[in-house]
């Protein structure tokens, strides 16, 4: 079974509640990534901030709005490391989100992962594993 913990690319890259919309940008076009994750004092995630939320923040001309005005912030929705990737994925498609927040067993971020994460060969061959298997007879 594949693990969410296999898809951690790297430390999650934060901002606090009262970055600006400008500043997110900015953020995530030096580190090219396609959210941000929102945290509070303790390292807590409290909100995400995706490309998505930014360029609805352009539209509206509120880029001096704080992230966490901007994103997605309450029910947010969360793995743990050693959750079960296939079964993340079903939550994801079901939530219509293609980011995802890890945490641990204290709530503390770990980690995100993007449906871009999961579409690499290991993570396919692992879900077509645990879709496909055993394979059907002729």
């Amino acid at each position: 079974m594949s693990k969410v913990r296999e898809y951690i690319k790297g430390p999650p890259i934060t901002v606090g509640p009262d970055a600006s919309a400008e500043e997110v940008a900015r953020i995530m076009a030096e580190k090219n990534v396609g959210s941000v994750v929102v945290v509070d004092a303790a390292g807590r995630p409290i909100a995400i901030v995706t490309e998505r939320d930014l360029v609805r923040a352009i539209a509206a001309r509120r880029l001096n709005a704080k992230a966490i005005e901007l994103g997605t912030r309450g029910n947010l929705l969360t793995a743990y490391p050693e959750d079960d990737v296939y079964e993340v994925l079903k939550k994801m498609r079901e939530r219509r989100v293609r980011h995802l927040i890890v945490v641990d067993k204290d709530g503390l971020l770990r980690g995100v992962i993007s449906i871009r994460d999961l579409l690499e060969d290991q993570a396919l061959k692992a879900l077509g594993e645990k879709v496909w298997w055993p394979p059907p007879e002729d």
